[in-house]
């Protein structure tokens, strides 16, 4: 691909460039990738072979693509909503697991969706379900209750799942993170955050109780009261290092079939964060986000419920075409379903669809279709040219990943924004930009703002508003020699973070030394309650869950 590129016409290599995400896209997220190249090259050879022009043999390449696109319109994503189970189901399996969990040995769990872990090294041990505890069927939503606004799901459900169902009854969660197909579970042993976070704090602070399969192999149910109240504080942010959560109550809160969209611009980095920090206090809003455009300013981003869109206007829709995330690049006033607020980054992984640059264009968009346009498509789209193409041909060591969330309390905030393009040179060396207007070209950056939690395991000041500053590119050049394997940049980002009081959240690559990761991160608590519970170390631990294979 290279030595093609490099004898096209600059003019075309755009173009080039686009091409390559469709017809890869369909065949590698199909698993039919491989075959499909050996039959191509084979087509190839007997034109040869035949005196017709080889370049015909392509033909069978986007044949086949094109038949994935037809079936997968079908059959419809491969990754849907799992619907709700009875009680005595959710109690057979809890009771096959619990069983599985007393024998002896290490306990791993596996489940079937797409990770939204962000640790290129891991990729390979994810797709690994042999000598696993398999806690695949736990995907489904137990009970809505409408009159103490709680739903019983279980852990490995996505939040698709989850927020369709309430939905049904008139509800959604309280904090919906972004994605389509992280799991209620691991934003509770993770960290999970959203436009509605400045209200109702981080995704875990809405658990009410859970079942939980501790390393002995018993399942017991964990609440802020009771003999298990010191493990339900440690639960968050511990990455599955106590056990694993098979059940969930969550608080619930009463939705509207609309969202009114408001998009305001602020002409620097200064008024953006008075601007949030302003919002976060109104009473009459219950969404709020921006994103910065570098140090240009940026746009506010406030959402509230309706009952129906305002006579004249019409219901906007995104997703296929247009694309959501050109919008908020214009101010002005929209109206969405709330399930497509909901979902509003998801078609295109908030803006990073940019590393495959085909789907810039709708022709493209509309040849893979709208069931591949989904962040769990990309991700695994994205670790398959990792494992199978990047790394096998050394095509991706100079390369580093700087996939990140971070919070920092807000009287810190502008100066964030600054130090960070000044220690990240994503406008130089990076993939992601966007422009407003007539302005430069700028960098991309998610401000959520978020209750600070009383989690101990992840130190925050409790009730103190902080941002969410989130930025996800893939930068190459000088700065980044040696790419991930010397994490320049991301070490500097964690650096920059300590310096400003702020925390990291760890669903992506870290470079803390073990020390210094219990240290930022209350160890001393952590390790105690290990002990306490994992004394044989059956489940994995957490700063080895972060950063080992």
């Amino acid at each position: 691909l290279k030595l093609i590129a490099a004898s096209t016409p600059a003019s075309d290599v755009s173009t080039l460039r686009a091409a390559m995400v469709w017809p890869l896209l369909p065949l590698v997220v199909e698993g039919v990738f491989r075959p499909t190249i050996v039959a191509t090259v084979l087509a190839c050879v007997s034109c040869f072979q035949a005196g017709v022009n080889p370049l015909w043999g392509l033909s069978l390449l986007f044949a086949n693509a094109a038949l994935c696109r037809v079936v997968r319109s079908i059959v419809g994503p491969k990754t849907r909503p799992a619907g709700r189970c009875s009680r005595e189901d959710y109690k057979r399996r809890t009771a096959e697991v619990e069983k599985a969990g007393k024998t002896p040995g290490p306990l791993r769990m596996f489940k079937a969706t797409t990770s939204n872990t962000f640790r290129p090294q891991q990729i390979g041990a994810r797709l690994q379900s042999q000598s696993r505890l398999d806690l695949s069927e736990f995907v489904h939503v137990i009970e809505v209750n409408k009159q103490e606004l709680w739903v019983d799901v279980e852990a490995c459900t996505t939040f698709e799942t989850f927020t369709d169902e309430c939905l049904r009854d008139g509800f959604v969660p309280l904090v919906v993170p972004e994605l389509r197909t992280i799991t209620v579970g691991g934003a509770i042993v993770g960290i999970g955050v959203e436009s509605s976070s400045f209200k109702h704090g981080f995704f875990h602070e809405g658990l009410l109780e859970a079942d939980m399969l501790l390393p002995s192999g018993e399942v017991v149910t964990i609440g802020p009261e009771g003999p298990y109240a010191d493990l339900f504080k440690a639960v968050p942010n511990s990455l599955g290092s106590f056990g694993y959560l098979l059940r969930l109550r969550m608080r619930v809160q009463r939705a509207k079939p609309v969202v009114e969209f408001q998009k305001s611009w602020c002409p620097s980095p200064k008024e953006l964060v008075e601007s949030l920090e302003k919002a976060c206090a109104r009473t009459d809003v219950d969404y709020v986000d921006a994103v910065a455009l570098g140090d240009q300013g940026g746009m506010l981003l406030l959402g509230k419920f309706v009952e129906e869109a305002p006579a004249g206007s019409q219901i906007q829709r995104y997703g296929l075409w247009p694309q959501f995330y050109p919008s908020i690049l214009e101010e002005g006033t929209e109206y969405l379903r709330t399930d497509d607020y909901i979902w509003r980054w998801d078609a295109d992984w908030f803006w990073c669809t940019q590393i495959f640059p085909g789907l810039r264009f709708w022709i493209i968009r509309w040849l893979c279709g709208p069931h591949l346009l989904r962040s769990d498509i990309y991700k695994a789209f994205n670790d398959a040219m990792i494992k199978n193409v990047l790394e096998p041909l050394g095509l991706n060591k100079e390369e580093e990943l700087v996939i990140q969330d971070i919070e920092i309390p807000i009287g810190k905030a502008e100066r964030y924004i600054h130090e960070f393009l000044r220690v990240c040179p994503s406008y130089k060396i990076g993939k992601i930009k966007l422009r407003r207007l007539d302005g430069p070209v700028a960098i991309p950056i998610w401000l959520c703002p978020v209750k600070g939690t009383g989690s101990p395991l992840m130190p925050m000041k409790e009730g103190q508003l902080y941002i969410n500053f989130g930025f996800w590119d893939a930068l190459e050049g000088a700065e980044t020699k040696g790419g991930m394997s010397t994490g320049r940049i991301n070490r500097a980002l964690e650096d920059l973070t300590a310096s400003l009081d702020g925390k990291k959240t760890l669903y992506s690559a870290a470079y803390f030394s073990e020390d210094k990761f219990y240290s930022e991160y209350n160890g001393a608590l952590y390790k105690k309650l290990k002990e306490k519970y994992d004394p044989n170390g059956r489940v994995r631990g957490w700063y080895e869950r972060l950063t080992k294979v």
